[in-house]
């Protein structure tokens, strides 16, 4: 015997934000995908150019080509399954890219396009988690 009230989904959200905040991350770890999935095109070697597969990198872009095709992939498994490490992991890959492309932007270079999509995408997550915290904290 199936009890009815256990297997349906119910009719709306408790809280819209949480259901925004969901699909967002759900959103980030589609592009988290990619960009691992492009860093793994530089290991394997599918480019033939010079600086666009590993073995004619330098070190410093080997190490953050190998850190960021393993980190990407699984932060986006976190932040789709929305447990609280891929969170984290999704926050530390962010300031690691803007570190990359504004600190030390000598040597890996300026990217303003990947700088502005990191940083308002931080600036969202942040934004969505605190609508989703006070709605929850609002007698209804």
């Amino acid at each position: 015997m199936i009890d009815s009230e256990v297997t349906q989904l119910p009719s709306e959200p408790d809280n819209p934000y949480a259901l925004a905040l969901t699909i967002y991350l759900r959103g980030i770890a589609l592009v988290l995908i990619v960009l691992g999935l492009r860093h793994w095109l530089f290991i394997v070697g599918v480019f033939e150019e010079d600086g666009w597969n590993l073995q004619t990198m330098n070190s410093a872009w080997r190490f953050v080509t190998i850190h960021l095709g393993v980190i990407d992939l699984v932060a986006a498994v976190g932040l789709w399954m929305r447990v609280s490490w891929g969170n984290v992991l999704w926050i530390y890959v962010t300031i690691f890219e803007l570190a990359m492309h504004t600190v030390f932007a000598e040597r890996f270079g300026f990217y303003p396009i990947l700088v502005g999509f990191q940083t308002i995408s931080l600036c969202v997550f942040v934004a969505l988690l605190v609508m989703e915290k006070r709605f929850d904290a609002n007698p209804r």
